[in-house]
C-alpha cells in the first residue's frame, strides 16, 4: 500500500482538504476562513471553489456522516425500558437533528406493547425558532402503527434546550386533551 494512502487518521485537517480539492492554496485559504464544523454549511461563493470541486467536498461530508450514522443506527436499543433508554436511543438515532438542522423539526417514535421500537416518523419541518405541530399529524403515524406509546422528539437549532413558554403551554394542553383518548401512553 502506498505511503500516500496509509495514516489519514493523523493528517491534519489542512492535507486532507488538500487533498480532496487538490489544492494546497485553496485548502490554507479555507480553514483560514471557515471552521471546520461550519465548513458543510457555507455557499461555494464563500469557499471560492468551482463547482465540481464544491461538489466533492460536500460528497465527501456527506459519505462521511452516512458512515457515522451507519455505525450507530443500529445500536442495541430497541426496547425503550426507560427515560435514559429513550435518551440513548434519540441521540444516536437523530444526531444529525442535533448538529445539522437549521430549522426546527418535531419526530415522533413508535412503540408496540413492549415498548419495542416500532418506527420513527418526522412530522413537521418549521422555521429557525418554531415548529408547529398539531396532534393529529403526531397520531396519524402512531395509529398507523398500531402503537401502543409514543416518544415525541424536538430539536431547537440554537442548541439551547430550555423550552420557550409556547412549546411548553401549547403542546401540553393540546396533550393534556389527547391523553384523555383510550389506552393513550404519550
Amino acid at each position: 500500500m502506498p505511503e500516500s494512502s496509509r495514516n489519514f487518521d493523523q493528517r491534519t485537517d489542512e492535507e486532507l482538504l488538500k487533498l480532496l480539492l487538490r489544492s494546497e492554496q485553496r485548502a490554507k485559504a479555507i480553514l483560514q476562513d471557515v471552521s471546520l464544523a461550519q465548513l458543510d454549511q457555507a455557499h461555494r461563493s464563500e469557499l471560492g471553489l468551482t463547482p465540481k470541486a464544491y461538489e466533492r467536498l460536500q460528497a465527501s461530508i456527506e459519505i462521511g456522516r452516512r458512515v457515522q450514522e451507519s455505525k450507530t443506527q443500529f445500536i442495541a436499543i430497541t426496547k425503550i425500558s426507560g427515560s435514559s433508554d429513550a435518551i440513548d436511543f434519540c441521540r444516536h438515532h437523530f444526531s444529525r437533528l442535533i448538529t445539522d438542522c437549521l430549522q426546527e423539526q418535531f419526530h415522533i417514535i413508535t412503540l408496540d406493547t413492549k415498548n419495542q421500537i416500532v418506527d420513527s416518523h418526522q412530522v413537521t419541518i418549521g422555521t429557525l425558532d418554531a415548529s408547529l405541530v398539531h396532534p393529529r399529524e403526531v397520531f396519524r403515524p402512531a395509529i398507523k402503527d398500531a402503537a401502543s406509546s409514543i416518544i415525541l422528539v424536538h430539536n431547537h437549532p440554537s442548541g439551547d434546550p430550555t423550552p420557550r413558554e409556547d412549546n411548553r403551554c401549547g403542546l401540553a394542553n393540546r396533550s393534556r386533551h389527547t391523553r384523555k383518548l383510550p389506552s393513550a401512553a404519550i
